[in-house]
């Protein structure tokens, strides 16, 4: 059976889903065969395995740096936000039912059921199991409906490491405070503190690091110093939306992503900063348009109710107007649907019943299904094939188009080739491709599409595929945790737990 090992914090954003990833390549590179786990997570990011599985993209990014193919078992409940407490459930990779937080809590028994069917079974395949809680364990008004922290520790008497983030101040409240509420069983699972985005003096913060050890009797196995890394964030409440107008460099290609209220798989555009020639910035839809070569419209969790939002800033007539002046526009997903004629719904997927007026821009209706299109897929640019593309869909609607239009990408799928998403006079764009700038090639020529419309000549060289910088970033972060963690300390805590 497998050893494991938790990574639980003392809130949310303290750094657990990037040091689980960062653990998971260590002991990859080990020859250990390893796997991630999160029981439940919340997350409006998400991903597809390659069975069609809707997960969480941080267990996506872990299960890469464990070097293993993902799958739902590593991420066995995935709560998607939809507005007013309300979350979409994804049980197993697939959609379960939609409920508010009170309403959920009554189905524990069968949630706990699947989150133990799936820790169970990847712990008779893997030597190890590198586990990630949620949130924090300290809180006590949701003790009996624990799922994800406390309650798997106990389960399997995992030993747990506690991140803090000191970049938040407070850190030693923090780790002090979470290690006494924890009850007597539960400290008992503590193994260690680590301090997470260190920036400053060591020998300053030195002794704090006795102090909290005297007091709880927990070792403090590493202070790691503030960094960044390329590699997927958790949810939109990131650095890279916060702060993306801070941005000083110098370039060509301005992108203005606007800042949906339901903005989900925003990483699709991450790739984009990788480009030197491209700045990209998340933005508000009544903020200028003027200085942006191309206004994206993302996915989005709930896309009739962002939709109705981005109306109350007369989106339909400032896109039109920016269109009219040569604007480019891209929508995505939720964003493609946005950009439609209308949405229909007569199911009330989301928490709305009936058809909605969407911003007119591409001659499509959409309609809403209850089942969930979930895929991987390859192909290539519709009119250059020798163009590719990779991606992944997910996304409850389908659309019907009211006239004649040119596809953007041809898709394979076994023996025959779909068409997807929509071109007019290369100017507006749509698809339901996540992940569409993945792909060195295409994420090349939009850029230079961009450049030809401004005089620019255009870059030949193509940048590595975004799975490529990834890999790199995986090992860095190994490589970092390394040098400011105690691996032989931990390894030895994980063994004779």
């Amino acid at each position: 059976m497998a050893r494991y090992i938790m990574f639980q914090g003392t809130g949310s954003g303290v750094g657990k889903s990037l040091i689980t990833a960062g653990f998971c390549r260590i002991f990859a590179r080990k020859g250990i065969r390893v796997a991630p786990f999160k029981a439940q997570n919340m997350s409006l990011n998400s991903g597809v395995t390659p069975f069609g599985e809707e997960i969480g993209r941080a267990q996506l990014l872990q299960a890469r740096a464990a070097m293993i193919d993902p799958d739902s078992r590593m991420n066995p409940i995935l709560l998607k936000p939809q507005g007013d407490c309300m979350s979409q459930v994804i049980v197993c990779g697939k959609i379960w039912e939609t409920h508010e937080a009170y309403d959920y809590y009554r189905y524990k028994k069968f949630l706990w059921e699947k989150v133990i069917e799936s820790l169970n079974s990847l712990a008779e395949e893997y030597d190890l199991i590198c586990i990630e809680g949620a949130g924090s364990p300290a809180e006590i008004n949701l003790r009996e409906q624990d799922l994800v922290n406390m309650s798997v520790a106990r389960y399997a008497r995992i030993p747990v490491f506690l991140i803090g983030d000191i970049e938040k101040g407070g850190v030693f409240a923090q780790l002090y405070g979470t290690w006494a509420l924890l009850t007597k069983e539960e400290r008992e699972l503590l193994c260690g503190f680590i301090i997470n985005k260190f920036r400053g003096n060591y020998t300053i913060l030195e002794p704090g690091l006795k102090e909290i050890e005297k007091l709880t009797q927990i070792p403090v196995v590493g202070v790691v110093p503030y960094s960044r890394f390329l590699l997927d964030d958790e949810d939109s409440m990131t650095e890279k939306i916060e702060n993306s107008y801070k941005s000083l460099k110098t370039v060509d290609i301005q992108v203005g992503i606007i800042r949906l209220p339901h903005i989900s798989n925003f990483t699709d555009f991450d790739p984009l900063t990788n480009e030197p020639d491209v700045e990209t910035q998340y933005i508000f839809p009544d903020e200028n348009f003027s200085k942006f070569d191309v206004i994206v419209l993302p996915g989005s969790k709930n896309t009739i109710r962002d939709l109705q939002w981005l109306k109350k800033f007369n989106l339909q007539e400032r896109l039109e107007s920016y269109i009219n002046n040569g604007g480019v526009v891209l929508g995505v997903c939720g964003g493609y649907q946005m950009l439609g004629e209308s949405i229909i719904d007569i199911d009330g997927n989301e928490d709305f019943q009936g058809e909605i007026d969407g911003l007119k821009i591409i001659p499509m209706k959409t309609f809403f299904e209850k089942e969930k299109i979930l895929k991987n897929m390859q192909g290539y640019l519709a009119k250059a094939e020798h163009i590719s593309v990779k991606g992944y869909e997910i996304h409850q609607g389908k659309g019907s188009f009211q006239q004649a239009y040119e596809p953007l990408f041809n898709l394979n799928l076994g023996n025959r080739i779909e068409s997807e998403g929509i071109i007019i006079n290369n100017q507006i764009f749509g698809t339901y491709l996540h992940g569409l700038f993945d792909d060195g090639s295409f994420r090349r020529y939009f850029v230079n599409l961009l450049r030809k419309r401004k005089g620019l000549a255009t870059i030949s060289s193509v940048s590595p595929s975004w799975q490529e910088v990834v890999e790199k970033e995986l090992d860095r972060l190994a490589d970092f945790l390394e040098t400011c963690l105690d691996i032989e300390r931990i390894e030895s805590l994980i063994e004779n737990f």
